[in-house]
């Protein structure tokens, strides 16, 4: 007792230095923020930020570059290779196992003569080997619920991926938007000043009235407004295509592509052919397909492990001793063994039972999210034809409103009209850019949720596949 209190007082005494932190000065009340993170957070190891410009091609080069460096992406992939893993390592039950031991043992066997019996060291290797030779199908079944769990982790990886693929163009075709509606009021600042300097120029020359420039001033001063605004917005649009296509926000980001317009829907009776395909291509539909198959799976390998079980089991070691008297000696044995089960209290008919149970639950998961998956191909496919639609009315406003501002601005410079025309021409030709913008904008997007909800990989469409 001396001696264990002598080995834990040195502990004791050192605890509070050495294996205890130093006290923390919490809050005295609730509700008062405490700020001490450095006495127990390690240092940060947070990367240097970078200022260097990023370039791409292409959108394919950019999404390429979101596919790698998203943590999704790779946490994903090394989920779906612990499952590979797990694969491996349940279809090392068909083989046998060998094991090796190395032992030494020292005994004294209990004397009936009353003569001190000797004491033995007796040492040496043993080799074991273990053969499951038949157990009605129990180890076949364990392994294709690990094969249906892989194909299942594989295509949610699959469907992850085009997720990210979605978000990427999603956030480019937001920028595109944001950038055509900067440009248009840039135009139209444009075109305000110089509708300004022409009424400041008549003024002069006594061919105008005070109350035309001042007009002329404040509309050019909203317009300067409204584009501050949008350049705020285009540049919110581009933090977040950064964030989608992992890059620093640090970083200038260069695209240097056009991007155009995929082409236009034909076919009247196309819907019934998507929903369709998406049944069929969806990535997330068979994943659930397949893990309900798993489930089954497992059921059958509860129910089969029920029954009894045949293998091989064999022994083989060499004995040797320290006393110089004793002749070592080889051992073997060599065996087969009946398994059978017969009182578990119910454990493998209740696996068998949850297993059944949560096929039949996924196989419910699955018939709901097709009806989500038809939802939102036909949403994405009426958000087609209605972007379609509208680009060509819009195309024909444009049109119009170009036109009427080119001959607003030549009856003003000619004396004839006023600047209130003026004013008013270029504020429409202004909306008529805005909206051919928007809707472009919205006509990739729209194909882009179309592709997304087929679960079809980033391709601009040909005139028959949208």
């Amino acid at each position: 007792m001396k001696s264990l209190f002598s080995l834990l007082l040195p502990s004791v005494l050192l605890w509070p230095v050495v294996g205890h932190a130093a006290a923390l000065d919490l809050p005295s009340r609730a509700g008062v923020f405490w700020q001490q993170r450095d006495a127990v957070l390690p240092p940060s190891g947070a990367p240097a930020a970078q200022t260097a410009a990023v370039r791409f091609s292409s959108l394919a080069e950019m999404t390429e570059h979101a596919l790698r460096e998203r943590p999704e992406t790779r946490a994903a992939w090394l989920g779906i290779q612990a499952e590979a893993a797990r694969l491996d390592a349940a279809t090392a039950a068909n083989w046998p196992t060998l094991t090796g031991q190395l032992g030494f043992t020292q005994s004294r066997a209990l004397s009936s003569s009353g003569n001190p019996a000797p004491t033995l060291h007796r040492y040496g290797p043993s080799l074991s080997l273990a053969y499951l030779l038949y157990d009605f199908g129990a180890r076949a079944s364990g392994i294709d619920a690990q094969r249906y769990r892989l194909v299942a982790s594989l295509l949610g990886n699959n469907r992850m991926l085009q997720d990210v693929i979605a978000e990427v163009e999603a956030a480019h075709f937001a920028l595109l938007g944001a950038q055509a509606q900067v440009d248009a009021l840039v135009e139209l600042e444009r075109s305000l000043q110089a509708s300004l300097d022409a009424a400041e120029a008549r003024l002069r020359g006594g061919l105008a009235s005070r109350a035309d420039q001042l007009r002329a001033r404040a509309a050019l001063a909203e317009t300067q407004v409204a584009r501050q605004a949008a350049e705020r917005d285009r540049a919110k649009a581009e933090a977040a295509l950064k964030q989608a296509a992992a890059i620093e926000q640090t970083r200038p980001l260069v695209r240097d592509w056009k991007t155009e317009p995929p082409a236009e829907l034909e076919a009247a009776d196309l819907l019934a052919e998507l929903l369709a395909e998406a049944q069929r291509e969806r990535p997330d539909l068979v994943a659930l397909q397949a893990a309900a198959a798993g489930a089954r799976a497992d059921a059958e390998r509860a129910r089969a492990a029920r029954w009894p079980s045949l293998s091989l089991a064999a022994t083989t070691a060499r004995t040797y001793f320290l006393e110089d008297d004793r002749v070592p000696s080889t051992s073997y044995s060599v065996g087969v063994n009946l398994s059978l089960p017969l009182f578990d209290g119910g454990r493998l008919a209740a696996e068998a039972r949850a297993a059944e149970r949560d096929a039949e639950r996924l196989q419910a998961e699955a018939d709901a999210q097709r009806s989500q998956v038809a939802r939102a191909v036909t949403e994405a496919y009426l958000d087609v034809r209605h972007a379609q639609a509208q680009r060509a009315g819009v195309a024909v406003q444009l049109e119009s409103a170009t036109e009427s501002a080119q001959a607003a601005e030549a009856r003003y410079a000619a004396g004839v009209g006023s600047l209130l025309e003026l004013l008013t021409a270029e504020a429409a030709l202004a909306r008529a850019r805005q909206s051919t913008a928007e809707s472009d904008s919205a006509w990739l997007a729209a194909f882009s949720r179309l592709n997304h909800a087929l679960g079809r990989l980033p391709a601009l469409p040909s005139a028959s596949q949208p």
